[in-house]
């Protein structure tokens, strides 16, 4: 598969699972551009398996398959799948091991069983092993010989990445679930300042939401502001891997003031998030 044709088939469904990442692309060259959207694709395609499935053993057993898929153990079946054809292509040219992705699968494993996390030192691990490998996966494919030059900035960006995406997101959309699912992982002396409890069992009455998101949005904060700091080490090619930082960063400020009003939460739309990319495109940090 060209890389036109895997940029062609991917990207309908990252612009319908997330818009932020799919117009942020966009400011990327056009072969740079469909490699990421291919590492987008394949992360999309995992965090699916954690919501699909009711067991992790049959979750872990799809986590299996990719790792022997990478391995060269899979080939017929890869081929034919499109994004497994697609993404071992991506990883033959850019000489990715085995090893990176596999690594980013083990990580993948917590989401699908219902441990915490025990402390910071383990959330940051973790935002690291998964959010981090895509972002570090994105600077090699725009600059290999530069791409760690960017592994302090991906590794606060993961933490707050994962923070929007496994907490703050769910938390704002109010499901059922969502406090328990949310909290595991937190590290605990968040968990205590937001009132929120990992352990269904023992949170007998719901947190105060409002509390909650204003304190795990204050924790996400924290990680920008030292990715600020980072952001100056890292070179203009490996830049456009980070803008799409841009919306949630907007995202994480709106959260804060509409749980300071008790309001309804509100995506951005679609004109206004590529307004908000072409803004951010003009300047760095873009975060």
């Amino acid at each position: 598969m060209s890389h036109q044709d895997g940029e062609n088939h991917l990207q309908p469904l990252i612009r319908s699972a997330d818009p932020a990442r799919f117009f942020a692309a966009q400011f990327i060259p056009g072969p740079q551009r469909a490699d990421i959207l291919t590492l987008y694709a394949f992360d999309l395609e995992i965090a699916k398996i954690a919501r699909t499935t009711r067991e992790p053993m049959a979750g872990e057993i799809r986590l299996q398959w990719w790792r022997e898929v990478f391995q060269g153990e899979r080939d017929a079946e890869a081929a034919a799948s499109p994004l497994a054809n697609t993404m071992l292509d991506l990883t033959r040219r850019h000489t990715i091991s085995p090893d990176v992705l596999g690594h980013y699968l083990d990580g993948c494993i917590f989401d699908l069983y219902d441990d915490a996390i025990e402390d910071q030192q383990g959330f940051e691990a973790y935002a690291g092993q998964t959010d981090g490998t895509i972002l570090q996966l994105s600077c090699l494919v725009l600059d290999r010989a530069r791409s760690a030059q960017a592994a302090e900035l991906s590794g606060y960006l993961a933490c707050m990445l994962s923070l929007w995406h496994r907490v703050i997101r769910p938390l704002l959309t109010d499901r059922t679930d969502a406090q328990t699912r949310a909290a595991r992982y937190l590290p605990p002396q968040i968990c205590e300042a937001a009132g929120m409890s990992a352990n269904p069992f023992l949170q007998s009455q719901s947190a105060d939401q409002s509390q909650a998101i204003q304190q795990i949005c204050a924790f996400a904060e924290s990680y920008r502001q030292r990715a600020i700091k980072a952001a100056a080490a890292v070179p203009a090619t490996l830049r456009p891997a980070f803008l799409q930082l841009a919306p949630v960063t907007i995202q994480l400020a709106k959260a804060t003031r509409l749980s300071r009003r008790n309001g309804p939460a509100a995506d951005i739309s679609t004109a206004h998030l590529i307004w908000h990319l072409w803004r951010a495109s003009k300047r760095w940090p873009c975060f």
